[in-house]
């Protein structure tokens, strides 16, 4: 008759302590003339011996409870994420919470997953045009969770050059019906440049329409005096303004500082 044994026990290693005779750790069949003698003698000489036996991950950490990322999420199209983003600001400006709107966001883009830029993109692209037609004061409340998102990287940089294209290439039809999309916008832009999401130089490469009939000289004038301190008189940005200075507008002005000034 076999004697009951005790469950082995695991030491703080990961390994499985096993009780077992000093001689070696094999359970050979004994004769039962044997079995008497043999069974006294172990009984003496039973002392733990370690056995290495390694989990089957190899001793790594279990992560079966945690939560897998993104192994099986699905992300909507980003022209459906940006109709849900506007529905996300609208809530929040009504007087929502900043961390749940920021929350919303997140779930939304899922930041480092594919086409996460695409999604960020229609994000700021949607909101963008959304607040362009509404009050300063929406704008100003927008903004640090967009800033936020960013900081927080949520929202990818390449989104932001991406999610600009269409707010500044259609600038001049909003303004017929939102006099302040002008305004707005340079805003927009002049908190994404201090908060390193752009560069002010970005309006060198914008649509085409824009440099060339949507005044982006008077526009980056406006983007530098929302930006405050130095920007307005720092030589980089003065040179920008330059550079998208129309005929016209070096009729009206003699130089880059005195459209800054104007």
């Amino acid at each position: 008759m076999r004697r009951p044994t005790a469950a082995p026990s695991v030491d703080a290693d990961g390994f499985v302590e096993v009780v077992g005779t000093s001689t070696n750790g094999f359970n050979r069949p004994q004769s039962l003339g044997n079995f008497a003698k043999n069974d006294s003698r172990s009984n003496s000489k039973k002392t733990k011996t370690k056995t290495s036996i390694r989990p089957a991950n190899g001793g790594k950490k279990d992560t079966s409870d945690e939560p897998k990322k993104s192994a099986t999420t699905s992300f909507l199209e980003p022209q459906v994420c940006g109709t849900k983003a506007k529905n996300i600001f609208k809530e929040y400006i009504v007087g929502g919470d900043i961390n749940d709107a920021i929350l919303s966001i997140d779930e939304l883009i899922g930041a480092g997953e594919q086409g996460s830029v695409e999604r960020g993109a229609k994000v700021l692209e949607s909101s963008i045009f959304m607040v362009m037609e509404m009050k300063a004061q929406d704008v100003e409340k927008i903004l640090p969770v967009i800033i936020r998102c960013y900081t927080e990287k949520k929202i990818e940089q390449a989104s932001f050059i991406a999610g600009l294209n269409d707010p500044l290439e259609f600038l001049n039809d909003i303004a017929i019906d939102a006099p302040l999309a002008s305004t707005h916008l340079a805003t927009i832009f002049a908190s994404f440049v201090k908060a390193g999401a752009i560069k002010f130089d970005h309006l060198l490469i914008a649509p085409e329409f824009f440099r060339t009939d949507s005044n982006a000289a008077a526009f980056g004038a406006k983007a530098l005096k929302a930006m405050g301190g130095d920007a307005a008189t720092e030589a980089a940005n003065v040179e920008v303004i330059e550079k998208l200075m129309t005929d016209e507008d070096q009729s009206k002005h003699s130089s880059a500082k005195n459209l800054i000034a104007a």
